[in-house]
């Protein structure tokens, strides 16, 4: 069980840095792809005319000619860049569109011979404005005598800038990813660490309502075996025992079941116009025996409020919250209603933080045993209305507060 919350944490943390990096591949695919695609046709002859639509690379060119002897010459005056680019053809035969990495820099290349120029080379275009007002296209060319000197010309488009973008590109999604991930590990951390509490405390829940539903039935076993042996004698008595015993088991159960229907979404609530005051009184009267065997003081300060509720479920929920409040007050309770709020307060001995944290969580169990079954349910049936509850420690006990709005 210890282990969930690992298992949680690196799935979460790993799945979004997979993720992150898959976005980054297919990103780098997708990229790397257009700029290619794009300098193969800035490059092809297709794309070298003026009547072609301009591509968003435009070629440089490096014109070579040849000398008296018939040697290759290259221009008089040429770039750092341009003097690698030729280094980097050399002598070999390099034939059609190229992709080389010169000196840390990445380009796209083709050398054409001249039979392969024809009577132009396209160098470059610009847009003017006519006087209609409209920007048009027109190009610049340069004529070149394919029986003169020119010898070969060199296209090239330098995509370094591109290509380092997508490196920090990559590294801005790696980052990305692990901060997102490390972000997400520890959060399925946090929620591994809450289902291993939750688990826990069903286990104890578990635990702690099989003992006390098996007490009743060892109460009744017994008693039942005394008939069989006619030991017991005193019917009457002993029927009140069973059948009090048989009402704590059934009213564990059928709160286990409500809890259960709720949490599923069967139950459906049927409101009408319910008075408060009246409804409340109709709780308290069941334990009026309980109140008086106590000797509690019971303060009552009801208002003539109606409100929209399903009365069955709602008398329910304040009952538990009654049969909380008589149980551990030790000389007086509590009750008034307006119309924000319902509270229902005892004179309990002090209560610690943590079981003031716990107390309407259904699995929880305190240091006395109790499971809270009761005070869980209340819970439920009053955000099933669409209220709100909250227990809060008063100097000499605590008070319960429906609020109704």
């Amino acid at each position: 069980m210890n282990k969930v919350r690992y298992r949680i944490a690196v799935l979460a943390g790993s799945s979004v840095i997979i993720a992150i990096l898959i976005v980054m591949v297919i990103f780098n695919i997708t990229i790397r792809h257009k700029i290619e695609r794009d300098a193969y046709n800035s490059l092809s002859s297709e794309m070298a005319s003026a009547n072609e639509g301009a591509s968003i690379y435009m070629p440089e060119s490096i014109i070579i000619s040849k000398d008296d002897n018939g040697k290759e010459v290259a221009p008089f005056f040429m770039t750092p860049k341009e003097k690698s680019i030729m280094e980097w053809y050399g002598p070999e035969e390099r034939k059609g569109i190229l992709k080389a990495v010169i000196d840390g820099n990445t380009y796209y290349l083709k050398k054409e011979e001249k039979d392969e120029l024809g009577d132009t080379v396209y160098m470059g275009g610009y847009y003017v404005t006519d006087d209609d007002g409209e920007d048009d296209m027109y190009s610049v060319e340069t004529s070149i005598a394919t029986s003169g000197d020119i010898e070969s010309m060199i296209s090239y488009i330098d995509v370094t800038g591109e290509i380092k973008m997508i490196g920090r590109m990559d590294i801005f999604f790696i980052l990305t990813a692990l901060l997102i991930g490390t972000i997400s590990a520890a959060s399925g951390y946090c929620i591994g660490r809450r289902l291993e509490q939750n688990q826990l405390a069903q286990k104890q829940f578990f635990e702690n309502t099989s003992h006390e539903l098996k007490t009743p039935l060892t109460a009744i076993q017994g008693y039942a075996e005394g008939i069989e042996k006619g030991i017991i004698t005193d019917m009457a008595k002993t029927g009140q025992v069973i059948s009090a015993q048989t009402s704590k088991m059934s009213r564990m159960i059928e709160e286990i079941l409500c809890i259960a229907r709720i949490e599923s979404g069967a139950v459906r609530l049927e409101k009408e116009t319910v008075a408060l005051d009246e409804l409340i009184q109709d709780c308290l009267m069941p334990f009026e025996g309980t109140v008086q065997n106590k000797g509690l003081e019971v303060k009552l300060g009801l208002s003539d409020i109606k409100v929209e509720a399903d009365a069955e479920r709602l008398e329910h929920a304040i009952s538990n919250l009654l049969i909380n409040a008589i149980k551990y007050a030790q000389t007086r309770i509590e009750i008034s209603c307006s119309s924000k709020s319902i509270c229902i307060s005892n004179d309990c001995p002090p209560i610690s933080d943590d079981v003031l944290k716990h107390i309407f969580d259904r699995f929880y169990t305190g240091r006395d045993g109790n499971t809270g079954i009761g005070l869980s349910l209340a819970k439920e049936i009053i955000e099933l209305h669409g209220w709100h509850i909250r227990a809060k420690r008063l100097d000499n006990g605590i008070m319960f507060s429906v609020e109704l709005e």
